[in-house]
């Protein structure tokens, strides 16, 4: 297996566990006159215990001593809106003795609720989808609970700390005061999920049986397809969601390959591992190729240029053979891809292809940390405290709760065979090998609530959880990615002062959406790529070279 990792310069210093709950036992949560030290297995006090299991440790079950209740900022997905009566929420009730004050927040409402909420300083006690970076928004303004000083009552935490050796990956989420103040979602093994699926008979149909080694050769096997089918256009893609532009996953995946990154990725600046330095993006010479392939592939022909189409249009132009390649994942090649098929009676011959390489080689970004959880800094008064510190931990870092939130009760919705294999009961269908005997009328996040994208982003876990959603071909596609992919480290950290997060926050913003907005603009061709330098001083002109000096001097500072 040829998994490997690029050393970067100047990267994080691995640190232990213990390191990271002491470094930060102080601060904002010091004890007071109730009794606490600032010995982190004692910042608690007695009056914020009450619930609290007195024998929590890695690998039991949470069950509050008391049933109390905790405060919840809830992301509703449209899909599958949030139910009362979800059997996730009867089983928090009966068997952790949780229930929940929610808030509920629509997800097209989400990102500029949360913010309004965290930065007035008025919201729930736990706020969940938080990726990593966006809580360093709201950590000047003291909302924010830093909860590294915690993490000694948090033994799931620790143990996949050190088991997965996640120290590192923590050390890049340490602000200017030494402190952590995201609970991520964590990974055994880096992230590796998305791709391209082609439909396979579209693609014999012109004569390909084997995946593109390089991207250039991606290109010349969709002009194959267009010459050889009836399709409208051989790629037309989905994911073109508003907060990372159009084209998110595919320029997302496709960047490291050209010594960038893009779409999902919204980094103003990135490090230069070779000056050892952060850099303007929109100044490296991978960012420009990369929109000039795509560009060139719109040109072409190749690419269908409705790169703002809904999910669903996309989707549907695939089912229907209007298209011969989509990006995707494991979950949703299983279910809304071949699943979709199945619904409409299409039988769907698709599968991943590995990510061709590119001009900068053979890549796949990395990364071990992803969405998870950032806490109001005032729940260190609440009496659960403790007890929401010990619930988190095993929801969101234990196997036994990761589990129950990405399959559901066992006996009920999932089963284990004699093999190991777990497997839907009855009809009830989620993210996961296709139940054949569901009908599409139980679906797992709907009906029940698991896989809401809250408790479980289908994210984090160990190799055998995220495997177990996985389709056996899909299982095959991640193991080639793994033998053929180099993983690239992640930037090394930069924790910011509280005026260069304000200077920041004014920038950032603004540079990312007038990048995205131009690099569209040059993709469908409404914008010539001849005017591409003009662009670079048009986005430098927003502040991006501002971004990258900030970037380089919180750096210095980590290394004097």
């Amino acid at each position: 297996m040829r998994m490997t990792r690029k050393a970067a310069a100047g990267a994080a210093t691995a640190i232990t566990v213990a390191m990271l709950a002491a470094a930060c036992g102080g601060g904002g949560n010091e004890a007071g006159s109730d009794g606490a030290t600032d010995d982190p297995s004692v910042l608690i006090p007695d009056s914020g215990r009450v619930g609290a299991m007195e024998n929590f440790e890695a690998g039991t079950t949470f069950r509050a001593t008391e049933p109390i209740s905790l405060e919840l900022l809830y992301r509703v997905h449209p899909n599958y809106p949030i139910m009362d009566d979800w059997l996730i929420n009867q089983a928090f009730e009966e068997n952790q003795n949780v229930t929940f004050n929610r808030e509920d927040v629509l997800m097209a409402d989400w990102g500029q609720r949360r913010s309004i909420l965290i930065g007035s300083g008025d919201f729930p006690s736990i706020v969940p989808v938080v990726w990593p970076g966006e809580e360093t928004a709201w950590v000047a303004g003291g909302a924010l609970l830093r909860v590294s000083d915690f993490f000694d009552y948090m033994p799931n935490l620790q143990h996949f700390m050190e088991e997965w050796d996640l120290e590192g990956d923590f050390e890049t989420r340490r602000q200017e005061d030494g402190g952590i103040y995201i609970l991520p979602g964590i990974r055994q093994s880096p992230n590796i999920e998305h791709s391209f699926a082609i439909n396979v008979d579209l693609f014999e149909a012109a004569g390909i049986t084997e995946d593109p080694k390089t991207w250039d050769e991606f290109a010349e096997q969709l002009q194959a397809v267009a010459d050889a089918t009836d399709v409208d256009y051989p790629l037309s893609d989905r994911w073109n969601n508003e907060s990372s532009g159009p084209l998110g996953a595919t320029l997302n995946m496709a960047a490291a390959n050209f010594g960038t990154t893009a779409g999902w990725t919204r980094n103003v600046a990135e490090f230069d591992t070779d000056a050892g330095e952060f850099v303007p993006r929109i100044t490296m010479d991978g960012y420009r190729e990369l929109v000039q392939f795509f560009a060139d592939l719109r040109a072409d022909g190749l690419l269908d240029p409705e790169i703002t189409q809904t999910d669903e249009a996309a989707i549907a132009k695939f089912i229907n053979g209007r298209s011969a390649a989509i990006s995707t994942n494991a979950q949703q090649m299983a279910q809304a891809l071949v699943q979709g098929a199945a619904d409409l009676g299409i039988e769907l011959n698709t599968r991943m292809i590995v990510v061709p390489e590119g001009p900068a080689g053979s890549n796949v970004q990395g990364g071990r940390l992803g969405p998870g959880f950032v806490l109001n800094a005032n729940l260190a008064q609440s009496p659960n405290f403790l007890a929401t510190l010990q619930f988190i931990d095993w929801i969101h870092y234990s196997e036994e709760g990761r589990e129950f939130a990405q399959w559901g009760v066992r006996g009920t919705t999932f089963d284990i065979d004699a093999d190991g294999n777990r497997h839907y009961i009855g009809t009830v269908q989620g993210a996961g090998p296709v139940n054949e005997g569901a009908d599409g009328n139980t679906p797992l996040n709907a009906t029940f609530g698991f896989q809401d994208g809250v408790w479980m982003n289908t994210w984090g876990g160990s190799d055998e959880l995220t495997r177990s959603v996985m389709l056996p071909e899909q299982i095959e596609w991640l193991e080639a990615m793994m033998d053929a992919k180099t993983i690239l480290p992640v930037n090394p950290p930069t924790p910011f002062s509280e005026s260069e997060t304000e200077s920041m926050n004014l920038v950032n913003e603004a540079v990312q959406s007038a990048t995205e907005s131009g690099v569209a603009a040059f993709i469908v061709g409404t914008r010539s790529m001849t005017e591409w330098d003009a662009f670079v001083q048009e986005i430098l002109s927003l502040g991006a070279q501002q971004v990258a000096d900030t970037h380089n001097t919180a750096y210095q500072r980590t290394r004097d």
